[in-house]
This record gives structure tokens, sequence and C-alpha cells, in this order.
């Protein structure tokens, strides 16, 4: 399994538990992912992004994303 598909795994359960591996989130945290690794928890996607670089600077590598309460579009 490639890096990315570990973190979209990790990130689907995020998004659909607000929990992984035993840990939880609330609606707002940012959750930066490398290597199919949670490695920092933030309340805003700067800090979370910040983190995630000093890690690693390829902008390339890992992701974050932002754990929110899905919101449904009604089209009329």
């Amino acid at each position: 399994m490639s890096e990315k598909e570990c973190n979209l795994r990790i990130a689907a359960s995020i998004y659909g538990q607000f929990a992984w591996n035993g840990r939880t989130f609330r609606d707002g945290d940012c959750v930066a992912l490398l290597d199919g690794k949670i490695v920092a928890v933030a309340g805003n996607a700067d800090d979370a992004i910040a983190t995630l670089r000093a890690l690693d600077p390829d902008p390339h590598r890992g992701m974050v994303i932002e754990v929110s309460h899905p919101v449904v579009d009604v089209i009329r």
C-alpha cells in the first residue's frame, strides 16, 4: 500500500468516526498525516502544516485534513 493510500485510509476513518486507532478527534482539529501515521494534531491548518513540513519538507508527501461533520448539499 502506498503512503497516499495509507494516509487516505486514516483520513476516511477520522472523517467517518472521528477516531483512529483508539485516538479521538474533535470538530475543527487539523490532523497531519505522514507515512500512514498521525504526526500532529493542531487547532489550525497552518500549525499542522508547519509540523508536517518540519518532519518532511517535500510538499508532495503527507497531508493535512480538517476534522468536520459532513455537509449535505441539497439541490432542487
